[in-house]
């Protein structure tokens, strides 16, 4: 017999935990000392850039057959298999992965025991992580019903205590257009939308098992997603909020990690560092088994199965492992870029799936994908080559969202190239 609000609330914790790891503790309070006393609008534009668009991105999946080869498919077999490939090395052992060992010692176990071992500690981390996701069948369950809950009362409490003993006054910031472009820019660092993509793997597996199919499934995984946005809401707003009464206490370089572990011993003292300790750590192994166990998952795919997931698992986790030495400010740099080329072109083609049954002509995706690729790798390229300044005189460029005009005209370009009749007929057959 299936318990419908059991299992949404269940998936639902499993998803916010998931979703919440090393960059959803870090960025928000750096965020809220940014912008200021305008930390509401920064903390919006973040939650929709982040939160938002993750469950969006959760919904496409969903709607399709889960998976993102199927979401990319009418962008042409190689961009699709490029930005497949691209999202799962993103969000796994290339950054979001090594950066959940790197956030655990900066912030909880160097702080506490005061020591220098990263190496013995990355090591230690990626074997319970590796011992947790080697079980994928049971990753929501674990996740949803135990680390869940004491995560999100830690966090709760920390907040709190913010709240009712703030460090200051939030001080003027910028106009209101750098701080809604700064908040897109940090939902961009939490690569929830490309977790999304590879968590939706374990939300389908979750479905599944439980005997939900179609418009059911849907439902279903709308409501979870609904109560894992809801649950970070909230919690970004606190975070910002904290970093935001501090913004008159702290210089704006301050390092991400560093203004955290500052701003919760001014509050609470050593305690204070102890509770931070146990949120990063619940926060980051959660993260780190959902995010192992979805990419060994499809890494195992890409071999059709002749490689299993454990092997995958053990190999992303050494990965990570030696990854996660190079600390958190080193990944976050290599990140930023990254990210910035990739996110549109994902973005985009989130966007069109759910119009998928009016675009008859693939070209349109195919062309807007790229245009939006393009645009975003010429963007990135023009903080080095100065000659490419023109990228960013293009619509909405102030508000980080440059890249939407070309895909746009490049979508509509896309209307006038007529499809072969071989595709007409694939379409077809994907139809039925």
């Amino acid at each position: 017999m299936k318990n419908r609000s059991k299992d949404i609330i269940v998936i639902g914790f499993a998803l916010f935990a998931m979703f919440f790891g090393a960059g959803n503790m870090i960025f928000p309070p750096k965020l809220g000392l940014e912008t200021g006393s305008q930390w509401a609008l920064g903390f919006a534009s973040f939650t929709f850039a982040d939160a938002g668009l993750a469950l969006l991105t959760i919904l496409a999946l969903i709607r399709g057959t889960g998976s993102f080869e199927h979401l990319a498919r009418r962008a042409g077999r190689f961009p699709a298999a490029f930005l497949g490939l691209c999202v799962f090395l993103c969000v796994g052992p290339l950054m979001a992965i090594p950066r959940t060992a790197a956030s655990t010692f900066e912030l909880a176990v160097a702080p506490i025991f005061h020591t220098d071992g990263r190496v013995l500690f990355s090591i230690f981390f990626f074997a319970v992580a590796f011992v947790l996701a080697a079980r994928p069948s049971k990753v929501i369950d674990i996740i949803g019903k135990f680390l869940t809950p004491a995560l999100y009362v830690a966090l709760l409490v920390m907040i709190f205590q913010g709240i009712l003993h703030p460090m200051g006054r939030p001080e003027a910031a910028a106009g209101a257009a750098e701080v809604f472009a700064t908040g897109i820019k940090a939902g961009y660092q939490t690569m929830d939308v490309f977790g999304a993509v590879i968590f939706n793997v374990l939300v389908a597996s979750a479905l599944a098992q439980r005997r939900y199919q179609g418009k059911e499934a849907l439902k279903t995984a709308a409501w979870a997603g609904l109560v894992a946005v809801v649950g970070l809401t909230v919690v970004y707003g606190g975070l910002a909020y904290l970093g935001a009464c501090a913004s008159g206490v702290y210089d704006k370089s301050i390092g991400q990690s560093q203004l955290l572990l500052s701003v919760m011993e001014t509050i609470m003292g050593r305690s204070g560092v102890v509770l931070l300790g146990i949120v990063v750590a619940l926060a980051c192994l959660t993260t780190a088994v959902g995010l192992t166990s979805a990419a060994a998952s499809y890494f195992s795919g890409l071999t059709r199965g002749k490689v299993g997931e454990v092997p995958f698992a053990a190999a992303i986790c050494v990965f990570s492992a030696a990854v996660s030495n190079a600390g958190i400010d080193s990944i976050v740099a290599f990140s930023a870029p990254v990210l910035t080329v990739i996110y549109p072109a994902v973005l985009t083609l989130i966007a069109l799936s759910f119009f998928d049954e009016k675009i008859k002509n693939d070209w349109v995706v195919r062309l807007a994908t790229l245009g939006a690729l393009v645009a975003s790798l010429l963007k990135a390229l023009s903080n080095w080559v100065p000659a490419l300044g023109f990228i960013n005189r293009l619509p909405l460029d102030s508000l980080d969202f440059g890249w939407l005009a070309p895909a746009v005209l490049c979508g509509l370009l896309g209307l006038l190239i007529p499809m072969k009749q071989t595709e007409e007929k694939r379409r077809e057959s994907v139809r039925r």
